[in-house]
């Protein structure tokens, strides 16, 4: 029996892993010859499912190339055929505010309201 067990993705501390990710997407846009491949497909469904189910996950400040990456992985139209329109539009949606925001989707915070 398991008390206080907390699901985690493994991304809401450091991760070398992710770091080499980012580093590789900061050179190529995709993991293979630069040509989108099931490569990216067996990546990209797994940090796709981060956003989807532990929406508090910061990604776009430590690794601003993986969420580029997610962005355009989301957007094919073969994403939205395996998932629906549904789940592609929220993904979408949620990489938008982190990439406009940088900060994990939040709005900005204004000096003094105006900027």
């Amino acid at each position: 029996h398991i008390t206080n067990f907390r699901y985690d993705t493994g991304l809401r501390n450091p991760n070398r892993r992710i770091d080499t990710l980012n580093t590789l997407l900061s050179q190529s846009p995709h993991l293979v010859q630069g040509k989108f491949s099931l490569a990216d497909v067996a990546v990209a469904s797994y940090l796709l499912y981060v956003i989807q189910f532990f929406p508090d996950v910061e990604l776009y400040q430590r690794w601003p190339h993986v969420v580029r990456y997610m962005r355009e992985c989301a957007g094919r139209e073969g994403y939205g055929q395996a998932f629906g329109g549904r789940v592609q539009g929220f993904c979408l949606e949620r990489l938008d505010k982190m990439m406009e925001s940088g900060n994990g989707g939040e709005e900005k915070k204004k000096m003094f309201g105006l900027f």
